[in-house]
């Protein structure tokens, strides 16, 4: 669902009853502390749904939760070169990422620029020491970590093997890499795995 975050307003009831209903949803928010609004409303009517189903089948074991995306701006740095300042500017472009974005923040824009499905099951390794984010059963991997070796490529390899995705695509973040050389050599250990799409950011 898609839900800007107007807020709740009695005005607009077409009755008392609406009024009322209205009434004890702002109440009730502001007894959580969260805006009364409509997107927060939203959410805590699938929290209550998911207890009730749960209460009515306790012997169910599947996935009741959600996620919540809020609209934002990119989580990369644009470039943007002042010539008084380019020294500087080159220095702080070796890292991509805006230093308040979380690795999520990041994986989730990635698959929004491949146009994947964001309800796609997102599963988390460590290999080799690095965390590694499979999306859809292996059709993405992800690393965003730093120190990125071989061995992270191999290992990488070793997981399309284990999970056979028909593609499997692979994306880093560029300054991931110790130098150009060791993204080199990791991707020439991907290709030997079948593995040639892969990008850094």
């Amino acid at each position: 669902m898609v839900q800007l975050p107007e807020p709740l307003d009695t005005t607009r009831a077409s009755d008392a009853n609406q009024k009322e209903k209205i009434e004890a949803g702002i109440k009730f928010l502001e007894s959580l502390n969260h805006p009364a609004n409509l997107a927060e409303l939203s959410k805590e009517r699938l929290r209550r749904a998911a207890s009730e189903i749960k209460e009515e089948n306790p012997s169910y074991q599947g996935d009741l939760g959600f996620k919540v995306f809020k609209l934002d701006s990119s989580n990369l740095k644009p470039w943007d070169a002042d010539f008084d300042s380019l020294a500087q500017d080159l220095a702080e472009a070796t890292e991509v990422v805006k230093a308040e974005r979380s690795a999520e923040d990041v994986l989730f824009e990635i698959l929004l620029k491949y146009g994947l499905d964001l309800t796609l099951p997102i599963a988390t390794h460590t290999l080799e020491g690095k965390t590694v984010y499979e999306v859809g059963a292996g059709a993405l991997v992800v690393c965003l970590d730093s120190g990125i070796t071989e061995a992270v490529a191999e290992a990488i390899g070793k997981l399309k093997e284990t999970l056979e995705p028909e593609v499997m695509r692979v994306v880093f973040k560029d300054s991931g890499f110790a130098n150009d050389a060791a993204k080199v050599n990791a991707v020439q250990v991907l290709k030997q795995f079948g593995i040639d799409d892969v990008k850094s950011i």
